[in-house]
């Protein structure tokens, strides 16, 4: 898989980034995605991974565990819950991170990724960001799936949402968690919550991609009408519906 933008680490000015990855039964995926991590072409020092495994049956904690390292840590929680996962990853950010990057444990980074991060993020000098997210490209690619993610990548941009990758900034998690009644939509709420600190951003980038697993297995037709009618309902109805595991 080779990109095919990417702007190397310039300027004076390095963010700190914490990568949160939620990881229940992805012992197929989660060796990859922390393998591309490894590859990035920015100082070790200057980001940290935090790996939080909830509830597996499969092997997704020993795989993760053999990644460990002196930026990269691995916890496990029996409380099940893609919310949960995310709020206790939240728990264990570095007092030094100034932005944080929640990721799905099926969605890779390549080598620019936080480089090409940092130098948006450095230009936004008045400081009027608070959340966003990213460009994705399919894993495997087809010419349907990249057509399906070009049209969700210009939903995300125009509706301010996302999926696979949220991206906030780290001094409003104490204002803005992941709310742990909600199943499906808790990222959008997320996303709204931290709106209302400052604008929502879309990095154009092509060093993010994700698997098109669930797409394939449920229809992608299915995907779009089943995510939106979900995403129209209150909260109270929001939190009736569970989000499905395919693996």
């Amino acid at each position: 898989m080779e990109s095919r933008i990417f702007t190397k680490i310039g300027g004076d000015r390095k963010l700190f980034f914490s990568i949160v990855i939620p990881a229940h039964n992805e012992s197929l995926y989660i060796e990859n995605t922390l393998n591309k991590i490894g590859l990035l072409e920015y100082p070790k020092d200057l980001y940290e991974v935090i790996v939080i495994e909830n509830g597996s049956k499969d092997d997704t904690y020993n795989i993760a565990k053999k990644f460990e390292s002196e930026n990269t840590y691995i916890f496990t929680s029996s409380k099940k819950g893609v919310s949960p996962a995310k709020n206790l990853g939240i728990e264990k950010i570095s007092p030094k991170s100034e932005w944080t990057v929640f990721l799905d444990a099926d969605t890779v980074l390549e080598k620019y990724f936080l480089s090409n991060l940092n130098n948006f993020l450095i230009k936004d000098i008045d400081g009027i960001y608070s959340v966003g997210t990213t460009k994705i490209n399919p894993i495997p690619f087809s010419k349907k799936a990249q057509r399906w993610f070009t049209f969700y990548d210009l939903g995300h941009k125009f509706t301010k949402t996302s999926y696979a990758i949220q991206i906030i900034k780290t001094s409003l998690l104490d204002r803005v968690h992941f709310h742990e009644h909600l199943d499906m939509g808790e990222d959008l709420k997320f996303i709204d919550e931290a709106r209302k600190f400052g604008k929502f951003f879309f990095l154009e980038t092509n060093e993010v991609y994700t698997s098109t697993r669930r797409f394939e297995k449920e229809g992608w037709w299915h995907l779009f009408l089943y995510w939106n009618f979900v995403a129209l309902l209150p909260d109270s109805l929001k939190r009736r519906f569970i989000y499905k595991v395919v693996r």
